[in-house]
């Protein structure tokens, strides 16, 4: 199955992509498992993270079921040593033709982040995958996600920025193609400890919610 088969057929079939932010290194496989038990089975792994790109490398070797990607990625270098770390996607902040182009030459998927009509249409036109939408809580969430979709051709948007079981339905429903969850899954406080049954129960969570 290919990088581009393989993200599109997980978020599919369960539309929540797990942010592994800050994650102390010995404890990320143990994290990510835990994650994928709970049924989050498509995890980034954010570069801005301790020891990031021998993260991803250890995920993709150990094989734990999870397709995995690289996030906060910023550029054209950071693109291509997070695919050569075996990043199946790539996700940004910020939209990088740089970014989009290094991505799709190597053919994987990638998810630039953008706040604003403009910047999501820079983005679709420069070859985006899908755009994230962020900090969609602060931005407006659901309705600001609906207003901007319909000017725009209703592009494949992404969901993240504060989303969690309360607003992760309504997302969805308003249009976002998958959201992006991040603390709500992986709190700090349980990824310091190692406390792989928390991480499970909040992803079961997530996971429910989402398939209602």
């Amino acid at each position: 199955m290919s990088n581009l088969t393989a993200v599109r057929s997980r978020l599919a079939s369960i539309p929540v992509i797990g942010i592994i932010r800050g994650c102390p290194p010995e404890n990320l496989v143990a994290v990510a498992e835990a994650a994928v038990a709970g049924g989050v089975t498509v995890l980034e792994v954010t570069l801005d993270s301790p020891n990031a790109l021998d993260g991803i490398v250890r995920l993709v070797a150990r094989g734990s079921g999870a397709v995995v990607g690289a996030g906060t990625v910023r550029t054209r270098q950071e693109t291509s040593d997070a695919i050569d770390a075996g990043a199946c996607f790539i996700v940004s902040p910020i939209v990088s033709r740089e970014v989009i182009h290094e991505a799709r030459r190597r053919g994987v998927e990638t998810f630039p982040g953008a706040a604003t009509p403009t910047e999501i249409w820079r983005a679709v036109t420069a070859g985006a995958s899908a755009v994230k939408v962020f900090p969609i809580v602060t931005l407006g969430g659901a309705e600001y996600l609906k207003a901007v979709s319909a000017p725009l051709g209703h592009p494949p948007l992404f969901a993240t920025g504060g989303v969690d079981v309360s607003n992760a339905s309504a997302l969805l429903t308003a249009g976002a193609a998958a959201i992006g969850v991040g603390g709500s899954i992986f709190a700090a406080r349980a990824m310091r400890d190692g406390d792989t049954l928390a991480i499970t129960r909040a992803a079961e969570e997530i996971v429910a919610e989402v398939s209602r």
